[in-house]
């Protein structure tokens, strides 16, 4: 009886196999595949699709290695998103169609290449250098990167956007108004000149020379280009496990209904400057090769989405560098009160707009309501940073209740 049931087993799939032609049904084999048994009739059909699939000038399914990865590198459950804001990862959660190509090569490939380089520079012209072939790669990177971001490796082909709240015609580019951050870069990915950049560089290497713990978050980040130098400087640094909180609401500054400050009024004209798509930062991050499962977008103004970095960042992480670039009264208080415990003693923050910005006005109420009194350091005649020395008790309750006078 068993060997009769295998003599037809034997004869249908032979029938079956005749009766299974290319292209019937499905988007593979057709319907019939479905019933054919397993083994070596299913391994030469299978061979076929790829086949005809070249033959008619098609592209080969491509299997989603998103997800398998997406569940090993996730920082805590994302994406997550409410009515007005959302957490993501780019390289997870974007269409990889949108971003666009690697231009640059990554971080630790360029300081090999370099680091080979220089040593053999060393013995051709011997030199008096004093720091290892790595260390002065390290500085080549951050100079290319610190051009590339400001658009001043362009020179004469990079322009001057003129400020003010509507359009109007470019100017030549000036480098020295570039480098103390005088002007807007019309190519460039970061309004910041020379002296903020190389400001983030400092830092980022106080904080790893001292072993300082934390992730390192951005405000207000434009086109991204600050947060792509910062991330950048982590990887030569070795510190690349290190998260980037990329925040903004790309879509310009808040109206200032919130009534905090007189001075919080018309910042949302500036849309025709400011407001930069989400798909554009990341790009941008993929363009330097610098794109990785541990930076994170945070989309959506700040008091949306402050509140929800500080429910899903990790209690055991901490921040290192905040960089606060959110002009406004409001966007100020919502990151320092709900941000400001999470930073390290012996962290920073930086302000982008310290002299004559309503935010200026936020840091030193909070100052005063918190009774602390840290030394304000300038970078340069727009921005300054401190360094955090002492614990602080965040006085929750006038965030909740809008009392930071």
């Amino acid at each position: 009886e068993s060997q009769r049931n295998r003599v037809t087993n034997r004869q249908n799939m032979k029938i079956k196999s005749i009766n299974c032609k290319a292209g019937e049904g499905s988007s593979w084999l057709g319907k019939r595949y479905l019933i054919l048994p397993n083994g070596i009739v299913l391994v030469v059909i299978m061979l076929w699709a790829p086949i005809n699939l070249l033959k008619q000038n098609k592209p080969l399914p491509q299997p989603n290695l998103r997800d398998a990865s997406s569940k090993q590198n996730r920082p805590f459950h994302m994406p997550v998103s409410g009515k007005k804001w959302s957490l993501f990862q780019p390289i997870y959660d974007m269409e990889k169609s949108k971003l666009g190509p690697s231009l640059f090569a990554l971080p630790e490939e360029f300081l090999s290449t370099f680091s080979k380089r220089l040593e053999w520079l060393d013995k051709t012209y011997p030199s008096e250098a004093k720091q290892p072939s790595i260390h002065r790669a390290q500085e080549m990177y951050v100079e290319m990167l610190k051009s590339s971001v400001t658009a001043t490796v362009f020179n004469e082909a990079e322009k001057s956007v003129q400020f003010g709240r509507k359009q109007r015609p470019l100017l030549p580019f000036d480098l020295e108004k570039r480098i103390g951050g005088g002007d807007w870069t019309y190519f460039g990915d970061t309004m910041t000149g020379w002296k903020r950049i190389d400001n983030i560089w400092e830092l980022l290497k106080n904080v790893v020379n001292e072993d300082i713990p934390g992730d390192y978050i951005e405000t207000g980040v434009w086109r991204g280009g600050s947060s792509v130098f910062a991330r950048g400087v982590l990887h030569i640094l070795g510190q690349e496990d290190r998260q980037s909180y990329v925040c903004d609401s790309f879509a310009g500054l808040p109206p200032g209904d919130r009534d905090l400050d007189k001075a919080d009024k018309k910042w949302d004209v500036l849309h025709w400057y400011l407001a930069i798509p989400d798909e554009i930062v990341a790009q941008n991050f993929q363009k330097y090769g610098l794109l990785d499962h541990n930076v994170i977008f945070a989309k959506g103004f700040f008091n949306e989405t402050m509140p929800e970095i500080k429910k899903y960042h990790s209690p055991t992480r901490k921040f290192s560098v905040m960089r606060l670039d959110g002009d406004m009264y409001e966007s100020t208080v919502d990151v320092l009160y709900n941000l400001y415990d999470k930073l390290s003693i012996g962290g920073y923050v930086i302000m982008d707009d310290w002299r004559g910005f309503p935010s200026r006005t936020a840091c030193k109420d909070f100052f005063r309501v918190h009774g602390i009194n840290p030394e304000i350091i300038p970078i340069d005649t727009n921005s300054a940073y401190w360094k955090k020395t002492e614990e602080v008790d965040i006085q929750f309750w006038r965030y909740e209740q809008n009392k930071f006078k």
